[in-house]
């Protein structure tokens, strides 16, 4: 593991100063793989996670009579945790998964092999384009979770409690600072990197 680590790390550090078998083109292939055609699974996994987070906020918060507060949490605990959380969670096993299998059907076939008989470092070319991918990707998809799993909230909070919409808006808007909305799409890079 160390040793992939360090083969993934070198080129990676290196890349901008000098020339890899790193290929863009590739990598904006697998961006497109890992971005636009997740947000579908990201939409539907992040917005179940808001409303239970909305739902179970609601019951408990109840008993107190601070149902206003149903929005402060879904916000806080969307944009801090749940959104690069569930979005990491759902990429390693979708996109993992699809990682696994393309590279080792190539390992099957010997085109790994015939990369380094070839001279070319399967790390730079095939490892290193999936991750930077990931990496540029996974901020925008937990930017994206983090509205759908608002909405969700917004969706229970709305039918269930007697917090109307621009309430609901406005106490989202003022839970959330900027350190709290970086600090998740950071976690969400550093996710996209493992």
């Amino acid at each position: 593991m160390f040793i992939f680590l360090g083969e993934t790390l070198l080129p990676l550090l290196t890349l901008p100063p000098r020339r890899t078998q790193f290929r863009w083109a590739d990598a904006f292939l697998v961006m497109e793989q890992c971005g636009p055609q997740a947000l579908g699974i990201v939409a539907l996994i992040n917005f179940l996670v808001g409303l239970i987070l909305a739902f179970v906020g609601a019951t408990q918060l109840a008993r107190f009579g601070a149902s206003i507060y149903v929005a402060d949490l879904v916000g806080i605990a969307t944009v801090r945790e749940m959104g690069c959380l569930m979005t990491g969670i759902i990429l390693s096993g979708r996109t993992g998964a699809a990682f696994a299998a393309q590279l080792g059907t190539m390992t099957v076939n010997e085109e790994i092999s015939a990369l380094q008989t070839f001279g070319i470092s399967p790390i730079e070319f095939l490892v290193l384009p999936r991750m930077i991918a990931l990496m540029l990707v996974m901020p925008f998809l937990v930017a994206f979770a983090n509205f759908i799993s608002i909405a969700g909230g917004f969706v229970v909070s709305t039918s269930m409690l007697d917090v109307t919409p621009t309430v609901y808006l406005a106490r989202t808007i003022e839970a959330i600072d900027l350190k709290s909305f970086l600090l998740g799409i950071t976690k969400g890079s550093f996710f996209g990197f493992l």
